[in-house]
């Protein structure tokens, strides 16, 4: 599999990646234990989905129990596991913010926020109020933004009030939106939390249904590549895209309560094998990982095949990245241009 130093070859971060290796847990495959494929109500983050009313056209879809993107082949036999007991991990808080590509090269978008929205220009200057619910159709005008009614400088950014969320096209997000006109196209970039962003990852890639350890599996997977992508960002503007080229990322709309669940009881743990990030590929079945990945990666599947036999996500994470270490990391902030 591919493997990224996480700090010798991308000296200029925003943030440094420190692993906190005095604490590791080395992944083996382990023996099943007969609470491993479900969680207490009790011990559920509870975290509702929010409610919303808007009317922005598209409306974006606020339903977080039931994920749009779903593997979609047969289920694969899982890779069978050796039994090694593993010691409980150890959770870190993290503080990374991901710049996730929303929309790319797009003619006209229609954005928006349910509470009381505001534009800012890079400085952080507010240019303009925007009517919760009320929904604008951009359209790139050289250097400028052209919101019908007003045009606003290049790279603005679009935010809601407290306790609200920005509305582009289909679908609601979490943290703000930075607005960039490429001559005659757009680019709407999502600057998210991390941990915030795999809520949605979680459940867009993986139904919200299936084992909380196949979820907790699939959170720290997506971790990893993800924190890949921050390291070797795709383009200048942003880390990583929202489709299956990247992760699928739907906002709102991919999160449940058990995705909250799964991302915060692996709160900012990584793979990582000999001090280095793993690139932590997976796929919806063992064929198309043999496929795409030759053999290296997550059945999804397989995964869920797994927890349904009572094995928890670190035995199930050590079967499909063998050699690995679940690390858990600590994030220094650093001097950044943006806001």
């Amino acid at each position: 599999m591919t493997l990224t130093n996480t700090l010798l070859r991308f000296p200029n971060l925003r943030y440094s990646l420190i692993p906190l290796l005095a604490a590791p847990t080395l992944l083996l495959p382990a023996v099943p234990t007969s609470d491993s494929a479900s969680v207490p109500k009790q011990n559920l983050v509870s975290v509702s989905p929010p409610s919303q009313s808007s009317q922005i056209n598209p409306q974006p879809s606020i339903k977080p129990t039931s994920p749009a993107i779903t593997p979609t082949a047969k289920t694969q036999a899982a890779k069978t596991p050796t039994k090694t007991n593993v010691a409980a991990p150890v959770h870190k808080p993290t503080d990374v913010e991901l710049k996730v590509a929303i929309a790319i090269n797009v003619d006209t978008l229609a954005v928006g926020t349910s509470t009381t929205g505001v534009i800012r220009d890079e400085a952080g200057k507010v240019l303009r109020s925007l009517q919760a619910g009320v929904p604008f159709n951009l359209q790139a005008s050289g250097n400028e933004i052209d919101f019908g009614v007003w045009k606003s400088p290049n790279g603005v950014w679009l935010e809601a009030t407290p306790g609200g969320y920005v509305g582009v096209g289909e679908h609601w997000y979490r943290g703000k939106v930075k607005l960039i006109s490429r001559g005659s196209t757009l680019l709407a970039v999502n600057y998210v939390n991390l941990e915030t962003y795999l809520y949605s990852v979680v459940g867009s890639e993986m139904p919200s249904s299936w084992p909380i350890d196949a979820l907790k599996a699939q959170a720290v997977a997506a971790r990893s590549y993800a924190l890949v992508r921050y390291l070797k960002p795709a383009n200048p503007y942003y880390h990583i895209g929202t489709t299956q080229a990247w992760q699928v990322y739907k906002g709102l709309s991919g999160e449940a309560s058990s995705t909250y669940t799964a991302v915060e009881l692996t709160r900012g743990q990584i793979l990582t094998a000999q001090g280095s990030l793993v690139d932590a590929w997976y796929a919806d079945t063992q064929e198309t990982t043999d496929r795409a990945h030759d053999g290296k990666g997550m059945s999804q599947y397989g995964a869920k095949d797994l927890a349904k036999q009572g094995y928890d996500y670190t035995h199930i994470l050590g079967t499909y990245y063998p050699g690995s270490t679940l690390t858990p990391i600590q994030i220094l902030a650093m001097a950044s241009g943006d806001r």
